[in-house]
């Protein structure tokens, strides 16, 4: 067995070292504020966040033989988490498990290794993982995901988030307000309720948003090689800009233009009030534009 000690610290007025053992199991408690902000790190394994109506913080899970060092600094209003190796290269996964406030304000970073948020009600919600996946389902007044090799997926509700993959899709349902979604060598598929502002970008992959866009709303989605796929009220008032270098248009609002000389094809249509605008582009790939 290894016999390396870790140090568990936490802060509540001063710092004072607990005792475990890489490979044992956590189990430790904290009285924190309701909008506690909390920062999780782990290098390898999982990171599992789930909301309850306690203004307690518990940290349960099991730390991997390679781990020197489980970090902990806690005071009722902040609650950092630490996942320390001995070596880069070899590391054993750990797992973390945290019920939190559900008004607990949250930042996670993985590598290599899967985040899960659920169940919280917030102001900020942030989690970045490197080659894992990552999935929130909550409510929040902003949330921001990223993942490199990994899936994006959000469920829940918010007026405002930011999505980001490499080498991965983004699944965004539940959302209003400002949304912004890039991704490379990736599908994305967002469904959005009344939209202000949206945009959404991918290189290779292809790019599905269904969505409302209020009076003054603005939306645009850009793909080099992926197909664009945006579904709108067939009510839906506004000016519709479309253009695609080598791919098809379809649409069901306005007439497709094509040139005279060579390849290319593009749209102008303009309905009602014209302060909303959609602008779709993709270079390779072939746009949609269709009424529900």
């Amino acid at each position: 067995m290894n016999t390396s000690k870790l140090k568990l610290f936490f802060t509540l007025c001063v710092l004072t070292p607990l005792a475990v053992w890489a490979g044992d199991s956590i189990d430790q408690s904290w009285t924190v504020d309701s909008d506690v902000r909390i920062s999780v790190e782990n290098v390898a394994g999982e990171i599992h966040v789930n909301g309850w109506d306690r203004n307690e913080v518990r940290l349960t899970g099991e730390l991997g033989d390679s781990v020197d060092e489980l970090e902990v600094n806690a005071s009722s209003s902040r609650l950092q988490i630490a996942v320390l190796n001995r070596d880069e290269r070899n590391i054993d996964e750990t797992v973390l498990i945290l019920r939190v406030p559900e008004g607990a304000i949250i930042e996670a970073f993985a590598v290599s290794a899967d985040i899960e948020i659920a169940g919280l009600d917030n102001e900020k919600l942030s989690a970045t993982s490197v080659s894992g996946d990552v999935e929130i389902r909550a409510t929040s007044q902003w949330v921001s995901i990223e993942s490199i090799s990994g899936d994006v997926i959000f469920s829940g509700q918010t007026p405002r988030i930011s999505a980001e993959s490499v080498s991965g899709d983004i699944e965004l349902s539940g959302l209003s307000g400002d949304v912004e979604a890039s991704t490379v060598s990736g599908d994305m598929e967002i469904e959005v309720g009344m939209m202000d502002k949206g945009r959404f970008e991918t290189v290779s992959g292809d790019i599905q948003v269904s969505t409302e866009l209020s009076s003054s709303g603005r939306l645009s989605a850009e793909s080099m090689s992926g197909d664009v796929i945006v579904s709108l009220p067939a009510e839906q008032s506004g000016v519709f800009k479309a253009q695609s270098f080598s791919g098809r248009i379809s649409t069901d609002f306005g007439t497709v233009s094509h040139a005279k000389h060579g390849p290319g094809s593009r749209l102008k249509h303009v309905v009602g009030n014209h302060a909303a605008e959609i602008r779709l582009e993709s270079f390779s790939g072939n746009i949609k534009l269709q009424s529900d």
